[in-house]
């Protein structure tokens, strides 16, 4: 039979056990903080902790909960953790209330979607997948479209996109940029659509990738001219393998290897974002003009790529938004914002929804974006 004091020594093993994973725990928060702000040519394989934030702060409050129950004073280490970095927390989970429009203020419906080719390759389907993302876009009526992964061919008859939908959408001015060069009049890539006049276009390439863009298009509403920037950055580039290692079991002889190379993809896309990234700011900085940047940066709000596009720009989702907010649309991943609809300071956002729509393996934002 066990006595009184040794039971004592375990629960005092047991709490210093948990106690010496609380500290380990907030020593990887600290350094997830942290990768939002260095280089991720600098940080090495730490940047991929950003990616882990959420269960991170879920696993704070794990803590919480245990030290509660236990030792109530201990609850301050996760405590104070959270609130040092509570300006990160707020850009992953909001709650906002209804605005409304005021008087006087201009607004523009902005929606973005990674429309993944309209799912051309799901042959069986391909139809049907496209009709129903036209209906999502036809109910929606929004003055800018933006669009990453478009796929748009002149082929009669093969699997019209951008003609049709300048057809039945108020959208009828356009700017393109295509990725791939053109083959059998396919073009896969990026396009602006807009209500307004464009007024200027150009590009932004990124060196050494072809698939990868970022494009930009002024409008002339009334007397104001407001840029609107749509940026598909680097993307990680997942194969069938890499998914299906997250998604299967796997052989403990495998596990070593897919992780490596899951490891490498992810920190070689972190890498090529920040170039990627610094140019578009330094674009955006140099505007005369409002901005609006759409895109899908494949990238979470606690990334270095978000903080930098936050030094220059305000984020939709803060001023409207709800929830997580999460707009990666891929069972073996938890959920992530990766797409976004920023803004000028000057201008808000009064409306900002994630339509959950099962047709693409990204969400479309949509904001409605007062100045």
């Amino acid at each position: 039979m066990n006595t009184p004091e040794v039971r004592l020594v375990r629960k005092s093993r047991s709490n210093g056990l948990v106690l010496l994973f609380n500290f380990g725990l907030i020593a990887a928060t600290l350094i997830c903080y942290l990768c939002n702000y260095i280089s991720p040519k600098d940080i090495g394989y730490l940047v991929l902790l950003g990616l882990g934030y959420p269960v991170i702060v879920l696993l704070h409050f794990v803590f919480l909960l245990y030290w509660f129950f236990k030792k109530k004073r201990l609850m301050w280490w996760s405590g104070l953790t959270l609130l040092l970095g509570l300006a990160h927390l707020t850009d992953v989970v909001q709650i906002n209330f209804t605005k409304t429009l005021k008087e006087g203020e201009k607004e523009l419906k902005v929606l973005t979607w990674n429309v993944h080719l309209f799912g051309l390759y799901n042959w069986e389907n391909n139809v049907k997948t496209r009709n129903a993302m036209f209906d999502v876009l036809n109910a929606e009526q929004a003055d800018v479209l933006c669009f990453q992964e478009f796929y748009h061919s002149d082929e009669r008859g093969l699997f019209p996109t951008r003609d049709t939908l300048i057809t039945f959408l108020p959208t009828t001015y356009y700017h393109q940029r295509y990725t791939h060069s053109p083959r059998h009049n396919q073009y896969f890539g990026v396009i602006i659509f807009s209500r307004y006049p464009i007024v200027g276009r150009g590009d932004i390439p990124f060196q050494g990738d072809a698939n990868n863009y970022c494009i930009y298009a002024d409008l002339k509403i009334g007397s104001d001219t407001v840029r609107v920037y749509n940026a598909h950055l680097q993307s990680i580039r997942f194969g069938k393998d890499d998914y299906a290692f997250v998604q299967e079991n796997q052989k403990k002889e495998d596990i070593k290897q897919g992780a490596f190379r899951i490891m490498r993809k992810l920190r070689r896309a972190f890498v090529r974002r920040e170039d990627q990234v610094e140019k578009v700011v330094q674009h955006i900085t140099s505007c005369p003009h409002k901005v609006i940047l759409c895109g899908d940066f494949n990238d979470p709000p606690h990334s270095y790529t978000y903080e930098r596009f936050s030094d220059v720009l305000r984020d939709s989702f803060l001023d409207a938004g709800n929830g997580l907010g999460n707009t990666f649309n891929h069972p073996a991943f938890p959920p992530l914002r990766i797409d976004y609809i920023l803004h000028s300071e000057g201008m808000r956002a009064h409306e900002y929804t994630t339509l959950r729509e099962d047709l693409s393996d990204h969400f479309p934002v949509v904001a409605q974006i007062a100045w």
